[in-house]
């Protein structure tokens, strides 16, 4: 006879139950004592974990800090020992020392910040200058060549040029991950050991007298202690400490030295390698243990009395229904014979079934992060996803980083001699958008997918700059992305590029035009890459023309090169008049030139707002102009303010050897089509991201415009012997596509390379007659 589910419970399992609940609350009692002294250890040593956790965060906040510290001018010149004169030395020394003084007021952890320059032996601090000579005993100098990065140094006594305090300190090298031997010098931040010591009685706030907690290094030294006795003690010789030492990670032992056992607790930490030790009494440790031990010993009775109350009443309310849903499930899984009582068995069978299901679910989810990157940038490039909000996390979840500001789409296409199968068709594709990504993230930040059949969309996105710039900067990335994959893999990469654009709505807009530019593929050829702007023309071609010209003459303006400046506007002005442009356009084409140059000088650090106001109503000045002698007049003499303005502020700048030498290694190094900021850095042992950083400041330019603007500059050279073919001069001048070579020249001069060479023959033959 088949029984039900609820009835081989109350016949099978009830008295099996009543006797499990009978004896697992009385091995409870017995066991409780030793279960909660499991928990009382854990807790202790979590306390310390916490403690450690803690200490950690002070300290790392601190190498933040000193990280900071070093992006710092005056921290670079100091180490670097770089001054022209002891003027520029010691402003550099007093303004340095401020900037320390402000860390110390802002860090109430701090007690004083020592500056090491191992080129000239002179320490700083926030209280004190100390020259080399001077200097009786220089600590910092014993640790210039100290392994690693960084070392915390456990408590020892200082002098910061006011008195004498008890410190534990961090030392990092400069450069910040230079070894031995390339250091130029050392920073150390000091923290009193009475702070560190505070943060311990924070956390055992309410200990009993006998109960100790403190600091050891790894050779047994104290580093805090609440019996500031036992400071500078080595305590090797202690038996628990020496036991401590020898062990790794957390753990707690008895010992049962000093006439009583007592529990020993400690933590080492990962960061500092030190280890916190918390000694406590086994007495007071376990004193708590009683109470709760009475209280589990009246719960058992308790629940005993309870259980055999309810069991007949849970059976009836829950085994029943039990009944029901297996009778349910397993008919809704598989057929079951006509008036047959489904069991446990059957339920089993469908529970399987359903973690399989699971299972499979989980999988699937895990597998599908490529394709939900696939979907959201498809997403973005049909408009279907407009908010950057929501998309920018999405990305970031999957492991792409996406800016806000700008953004330009190119849609490429692989191809190889001989053909490609289809299969390695989709495996190149793959390599093709890892290359993009990898090489575009270290300029700025975007994302690339796989359309299917050989083609690939990718999204640059920018977060400074302005339109053209940030166009022109994606062409050139995109040239070193096709000079890569032809090198690595052989492919034959065409790319159309769109144009920019601000708003991430706009994006549909950019990919749109790439796939436009693409198409032109059959009249350009393999293996370039084809802007949008090369395609399409202008409504009119010599205001076109002309308007580029303006871009020449923010550049000299940037040089303060006067002379330039005069020739190129009366050039402009020239052309302007002699094209037949309309008194409109002439006016518009002024104004577009000042406000190109307010931009410029607004990128070195120069307050636009107060040129503005001196100008006055700008437009009405423009208009008010009756002839275009007048308005050149105008135009000239604000430029020439605005140069006046350009060269102040370098001359507040200073100089900067570092950057000196990059500049004359980018010059030497220019025509090498591979040259990237990343061999920059390589060569000069520093991170892409600080030397962006620095160039940017002393420069006022990005790395890759710098870079253009050197290789137009010697292709103008080039270009004075007209027996020299074009072909060869971009090649020369580092630029493996002519086209790519044809497009950032007339970007930078507002003429072809041809156009250009005509022009300067034709003005020296001119010069020549005269």
């Amino acid at each position: 006879m088949r029984l039900s589910i609820s009835a081989k419970t109350m016949i099978i399992y009830g008295s099996i139950f009543i006797a499990i609940i009978i004896l697992t609350f009385g091995l409870s009692y017995f066991g409780t004592v030793g279960r909660l002294h499991k928990d009382l250890k854990d807790t202790h040593i979590a306390l310390l974990k916490q403690l450690d956790k803690r200490i950690e965060i002070v300290f790392r906040s601190t190498e933040k800090d000193l990280l900071n510290l070093s992006q710092e001018l005056e921290y670079v010149y100091f180490m670097y020992d770089s001054f022209d004169d002891a003027s520029q030395k010691y402003a550099n020394f007093y303004g340095l020392s401020n900037k320390l003084k402000t860390m110390v007021h802002a860090n109430e952890q701090f007690s004083s910040v020592f500056v090491y320059s191992n080129t000239s032996g002179d320490v700083l601090t926030d209280k004190a200058f100390i020259k080399k000579n001077e200097a009786k005993d220089n600590w910092l100098e014993s640790y210039i060549e100290m392994s690693g990065y960084s070392k915390w140094i456990a408590t020892h006594k200082i002098w910061d040029g006011d008195k004498m305090q008890d410190v534990v300190t961090l030392i990092r090298p400069y450069p910040l991950i230079s070894s031995p031997g390339y250091r130029k010098g050392l920073v150390a931040v000091n923290i009193n050991e009475d702070i560190l010591y505070r943060m311990i009685s924070d956390v055992f706030e309410g200990s009993h007298e006998d109960t100790h907690t403190f600091i050891v290094d790894d050779k047994g030294n104290i580093v805090t202690h609440d019996d500031k006795a036992q400071l500078y003690r080595n305590m090797t010789d202690v038996p628990y400490i020496k036991r401590i030492l020898d062990g790794n990670g957390s753990g707690q032992f008895v010992d049962k030295s000093n006439g009583g056992e007592q529990s020993v607790f400690y933590t080492r930490s990962n960061y500092t390698g030190w280890t916190i030790v918390s000694v406590i009494p086994q007495t007071q440790l376990y004193q708590p243990l009683e109470s709760i031990r009475n209280l589990m010993l009246a719960i058992v009775v308790l629940m005993v009395v309870l259980a055999l109350s309810i069991l007949f009443y849970v059976n009836r309310r829950t085994f029943k229904p039990l009944d029901r849903l297996a009778s349910k499930m397993s008919g809704a899984f598989k057929q079951t014979e006509p008036g047959r009582i489904a069991g446990l068995d059957d339920l089993e069978t469908v529970f399987d079934q359903i973690f399989m299901d699971r299972a499979l679910l989980e999988k699937q989810v895990r597998d599908s992060k490529p394709v939900l990157k696939w979907r959201i940038v498809m997403d973005i490039l049909t408009g279907y996803r407009t908010d950057y909000a929501s998309v920018s996390q999405q990305l970031e979840f999957i492991g792409f980083r996406f800016l806000s500001e700008m953004f330009v789409v190119c849609t490429a296409e692989i191809g190889k001699e001989g053909g490609i199968s289809s299969k390695d068709e989709t495996l190149y594709t793959y390599a093709l958008c890892n290359v993009a990504e990898e090489l575009i993230n270290m300029e700025t930040a975007g994302v690339a997918i796989d359309l299917g059949r050989g083609r690939a969309a990718i999204i640059f996105s920018f977060a400074e700059g302005d339109k053209e710039q940030n166009h022109l900067r994606a062409l050139m990335i995109f040239e070193l992305i096709l000079d890569v994959t032809k090198r690595q893999f052989g492919l034959l990469v065409t790319a159309g590029v769109g144009r920019c654009y601000c708003d991430m709505k706009d994006i549909p807009k950019s990919y749109d035009e790439s796939q436009k530019a693409l198409q032109y593929r059959m009249v350009i050829g393999s293996h370039s890459v084809i802007s949008v702007e090369d395609l399409i023309g202008s409504d009119n071609q010599d205001y076109y023309r002309i308007i580029k010209m303006t871009d020449r003459i923010v550049e000299v303006l940037r040089q303060t090169e006067y002379g330039k400046i005069q020739h190129y506007v009366a050039l402009l002005f020239q052309e302007a008049v002699g094209g037949g442009l309309s008194p409109e356009l002439i006016r518009q084409l002024s104004y577009e030139l000042i406000m190109k140059s307010l931009q410029a000088i607004a990128a070195t650090g120069i307050d636009t707002e107060e040129m503005l106001d001196n100008m006055g109503n700008l437009h009405e000045r423009i208009n008010r102009c009756h002839d275009w002698q007048e308005l050149e007049r105008i135009v000239l003499t604000l430029l020439e303010q605005m140069a006046r303005k350009v060269e102040d502020k370098r001359m507040q700048r200073g100089s900067n050897r570092l950057i000196e030498k990059m500049l004359a290694y980018i010059d030497d190094h220019s025509s090498e089509s591979e040259f990237s900021l990343a061999q920059l850095a390589t060569r000069f042992e520093l991170s892409p991201t600080y030397i962006s950083k620095l160039f940017k400041e002393h420069t006022e330019k990005n790395f890759i415009d710098y870079l253009i603007e050197t290789r137009i500059n010697a292709s103008k050279e080039l270009l004075m012997d007209k027996h020299r073919k074009i072909n060869d001069i971009a090649e020369e001048v580092g630029y493996t596509n002519t086209r790519s070579f044809l497009r950032a020249f007339k970007k930078y001069t507002g003429m072809t390379p041809t156009e250009y060479r005509d022009w300067v023959l034709d003005s020296n033959e001119k010069l020549a007659l005269e």
